[in-house]
């Protein structure tokens, strides 16, 4: 899926993934915003502020600047939520069409991939949450098997989250012959409405699994879902002010 340090590409065109072309990290840039739910065409100044850019509730994603680090807004096809990354030193990475970060140190991608694609029948079955993240998670590994050409030996680790929901954490090795830098690929998914939410990470010779493990966790258990569109400016002035929810 990845190759070179802590950078990141995409697999297909189905939906959004990771890959194995390697992506340049822009230093100078900061935060990114978007329209549309896979390009940036809007870059935020030094304070990340949305509110200075006029941005009001859009089909799309913005990152606000927090204490913590950053506040993660999607208001996309009717999925509306947030997630809180913390961390002292938070980048994007310069790619229009997806979602990455490097956050003090370690790759993070976030990545939605609507049910129908790979549980048309989900409901008519009526699936429950563990049953469709494994649905995924099992449409995700063969199809990274077929471009690596190499069969995976994939962990699971199903948990439960803090407010009670299910989630589901896997990882493999990278082939021998991929292996240089990112060791492991790590995921962690959630079922949100008809989407599955799925945060990725690699481990390398310096960031282990366990490490990952723990970050991914926190980051998904700050998830907050909206039943309406995100009001990105009242949500940037709570912020400022210190009364956001």
């Amino acid at each position: 899926m990845i190759k070179g340090r802590m950078l990141f590409s995409t697999l297909h065109n189905r939906s959004v993934k990771t890959v194995i072309t390697s992506l340049v990290l822009v230093g100078a840039m900061l935060l990114a915003v978007s329209t549309q739910p896979t390009r940036a065409n809007m870059r935020l100044g030094p304070d990340y502020s949305a509110h200075d850019f006029g941005m009001q509730q859009q089909d799309g994603w913005v990152a606000i600047k927090t204490d913590e680090g950053i506040l993660f807004v999607w208001n996309v096809r009717g999925l509306y939520f947030t997630l809180l990354i913390k961390g002292k030193e938070i980048k994007p990475v310069n790619d229009p069409e997806h979602i990455f970060f490097m956050v003090d140190g370690k790759a993070l991608q976030i990545q939605l991939a609507p049910i129908k694609d790979f549980a048309p029948d989900a409901k008519e079955k009526k699936l429950d949450d563990t049953s469709i993240l494994a649905a995924h998670r099992d449409w995700e590994s063969k199809f990274i098997e077929e471009l690596l050409h190499s069969k995976l030996k994939v962990q699971t680790f199903n948990t439960k989250l803090s407010n009670g929901g299910n989630a589901s954490m896997w990882q493999f090795d990278m082939p021998e012959a991929m292996n240089t830098e990112a060791k492991k690929q790590l995921y962690l998914t959630v079922v949100s409405k008809d989407y599955v939410l799925l945060l990725n990470s690699e481990a390398t010779a310096t960031i282990s699994d366990t490490e990952l493990r723990k970050f991914l966790l926190d980051t998904i258990a700050t998830l907050k879902t909206y039943p309406t569109p995100i009001d990105v400016k009242a949500l940037s002035d709570s912020i400022r002010k210190g009364t956001a929810p």
